[in-house]
């Protein structure tokens, strides 16, 4: 298992809200894990859009791809809840990158959950790993 390590102040982080609506409700009546994931996702393009990670990304004709991802779920958010997304990339390897994320009910800061999610770095031409260059890592700098 991994623990969702302190953010580092050189890393740029990414904080977003989402409200959980009716059709994100599970029989249990609460928010539904393939939400979560949805969301973990959904910040991470998020952040790499804002930054011009992404647009780099079409120009050298390479992307990311998931490895692994480890989510750990520790409270559960209801209907209309308000949930505080963070997202940051504080290290790299050659070819991969872990992204934590944590997100955290707004009215009561209850952290509801977190994953590290390891992406590599892929050639979308020879659909291959590639070495992460230094202009990519560089978007997820604090400027």
């Amino acid at each position: 298992m991994h623990a969702v390590m302190e953010q580092e102040s050189q890393f740029e982080e990414y904080t977003k809200t989402f409200r959980v609506e009716e059709s994100m409700i599970d029989r249990n009546h609460h928010l539904n894990n393939v939400v979560c994931v949805e969301w973990i996702q959904d910040i991470a393009v998020e952040h790499s859009e804002v930054t011009g990670g992404t647009k780099k990304m079409e120009e050298l004709g390479c992307g990311w791809m998931i490895r692994t991802q480890h989510v750990e779920y520790k409270a559960q958010a209801f209907l209309n809840d308000e949930i505080v997304g963070t997202t940051w990339v504080p290290e790299y390897s050659k070819i991969s990158t872990n992204r934590y994320s944590k997100f955290v009910r707004k009215s009561d800061g209850k952290e509801i959950f977190s994953a590290v999610t390891t992406w590599v770095l892929v050639d979308l031409n020879r659909g291959r790993p590639i070495a992460i260059p230094e202009e990519i890592k560089s978007f997820f700098r604090k400027k």
